[in-house]
């Protein structure tokens, strides 16, 4: 399994899983079923990504992803609907599924605190981020300006071609291009996290467009047959 690591600190395990065919029949490693995968392909996939950062695949947690702003504190086997999750907890991975949506991953070094937030277009119009932000805050007591900020490849703004109802609901972020728009996804997600009191130099975006990169699932390219990356980010367990 191959991994584009994230954040630097010794202290996490934090990255985004990537197009990988080598061991399986496209669409490789993913993380989510669809019409080109199967649930065993899924579950294969969870189990190679726990092997690979050396820990059990109950400890890997995610949810069922809406496009929502709801954020959850992660647990064991958890079922429930949300776009997000935080943990405090060290040896549990927790992670969020994109193909053209971004993967925001949050650390806090002072409180120990870690987030992953799947933010597409509906999700960054009900600030999801931010909504992530005030929750570790409740949850971990920790400070805006602390945090460090890992944006996932995605749909960029040269390439992400979207209709009305996206530019209707952030027209800041969306160029015209004929009788659409372009929209960046990634400028959204990075003003959102500044306003909600992030440093700016600590929100770094990785850049790279899903739509036209191999290396990345793209459901925009691929459609029904595009696989599904998981963005992950954990604190690992204290010697």
């Amino acid at each position: 399994m191959k991994i584009q690591d994230a954040l630097d600190d010794s202290r996490l395990w934090s990255g985004i899983t990537t197009v990988d065919t080598s061991t399986l029949q496209w669409p490789g490693y993913t993380f989510s079923s669809s019409p080109s995968t199967s649930i065993e392909q899924v579950e294969q996939s969870y189990i190679e990504l726990a092997h690979h950062l050396g820990i059990d695949r109950e400890n890997i947690v995610t949810v069922q992803q809406v496009h929502g702003s709801r954020i959850i504190v992660a647990q064991a086997n958890t079922t429930e609907v949300a776009d997000g999750l935080i943990t405090t907890t060290p040896g549990i991975v927790i992670g969020v599924k994109v193909a053209d949506c971004c993967g925001v991953l949050v650390h806090d070094p002072v409180r120990g605190a870690v987030a992953a937030i799947h933010s597409g277009w509906r999700g960054t119009a009900s600030n999801i981020v931010g909504n992530a932000i005030q929750s570790m805050n409740s949850y971990a007591g920790s400070n805006a300006q602390d945090l460090r900020v890992w944006l996932s490849p995605c749909a960029s703004g040269e390439h992400y071609e979207v209709g009305e109802d996206v530019f209707n609901a952030l027209p800041g972020y969306c160029m015209p291009k004929g009788q659409k728009w372009l929209f960046d996804n990634t400028q959204a997600i990075t003003d959102q996290c500044v306003y909600a009191g992030v440093t700016r130099e600590n929100v770094a975006v990785f850049g790279s467009c899903t739509m036209t990169h191999e290396l990345w699932h793209s459901y925009r390219r691929d459609k029904e047959l595009s696989g599904r990356m998981l963005a992950f980010i954990g604190l690992r367990s204290k010697p």
